[in-house]
């Protein structure tokens, strides 16, 4: 275990610890508003959504098996600290933990891209299907989610255009351009498309699973603040709302009942599988160890 992994755990636990005696009052009045059971329920489809993603990243890495389990740990030992990010950008923790992984930085980004054009497709259709059954979504959800899926959609079909083009620019640049900035596109197209083949090996074959774990994925996010608000269900006009909210959750909630709720729920499922592989990883160390 390196210097820095024995820092970064150590002040993991901190943040973890410092995190639960700030907030004990909190998590407590919560506990007694909610219910044990009700917020015990929640956790449990919560926590199963976090196992679906690191099967999803199982998954993506099944052309280089022998860093799945690095991947997962990575994934466990920065979902809390990522959780505390508002807006997802804890995912940029959570990626330079996977570059930590991988010596290449191309396949850990192809990963994540990977995942991402997963919530993508999953998030459009729920889209869809909520429009097509005439369900009364909010307007600032509404307005949320499509800028999501519009940036998410353009940033994808943008990259692979790009890929495509610099097939027929590379053509043009080996035959007639020696000059030092056409090498540099020439280098430039060459990472881009090593990088479209690196996504397309992470999927290759995968896609329908890929999709259904994101459903599922997706799914349990649903039933956990469902679950968690169905005391409150009467604040909200309809279905469709605690639908969007699930969501949400980790962006931007819309309730302030489902925020309290959440920072019961979520934040303990995370807390546990941290601590979980902060163990598995010690246990594993001090093994690997003896046996040395």
């Amino acid at each position: 275990m390196s210097r820095g992994i024995r820092i970064y755990l150590a002040g993991l636990l901190i943040i973890i610890f410092g995190w639960l005696a700030y907030h004990f009052d909190a998590l407590r009045l919560a506990t007694s508003s909610f219910g044990i059971i009700t917020l015990t329920v929640a956790a449990v489809f919560y926590t199963l959504g976090h196992v679906l993603r690191m099967a999803r990243l199982t998954l993506l890495t099944l052309d280089e098996r022998q860093a799945s389990f690095d991947l997962v740990t990575a994934h466990a030992l920065t979902a809390f600290p990522s959780s505390l990010i508002p807006f997802k950008l804890g995912e940029i923790l959570r990626l330079s933990a996977f570059f930590h992984v991988y010596d290449g930085r191309q396949k850990a980004l192809a990963v994540w891209v990977s995942e991402r054009f997963g919530d993508v497709v999953v998030l459009t259709g729920l889209i869809l299907c909520l429009y097509l059954f005439n369900f009364d979504v909010p307007s600032s959800v509404r307005a949320l989610f499509f800028i999501f899926v519009i940036a998410s959609s353009l940033g994808l079909a943008i990259f692979f255009a790009v890929t495509k083009v610099f097939v027929y620019l590379n053509r043009h640049l080996v035959l007639s351009s020696h000059t030092r900035r056409g090498l540099w596109i020439l280098k430039v197209s060459y990472a881009l498309r090593a990088f479209e083949a690196t996504i397309q090996r992470s999927i290759e074959g995968r896609l329908s699973a890929l999709l259904l774990i994101s459903m599922l994925i997706w799914g349990c996010e649903i039933a956990a603040v469902t679950v968690a608000t169905r005391q409150i269900m009467t604040a909200y006009p309809d279905i469709a709302e605690i639908v969007t909210s699930g969501l949400l959750a980790s962006i931007a909630s819309s309730n302030e009942q489902v925020e309290t709720a959440a920072l019961v729920y979520q934040s303990v499922s995370v807390i546990a599988l941290s601590l979980l592989f902060v163990i598995l990883l010690t246990l594993t160390f001090h093994r690997i160890r003896r046996t040395k």
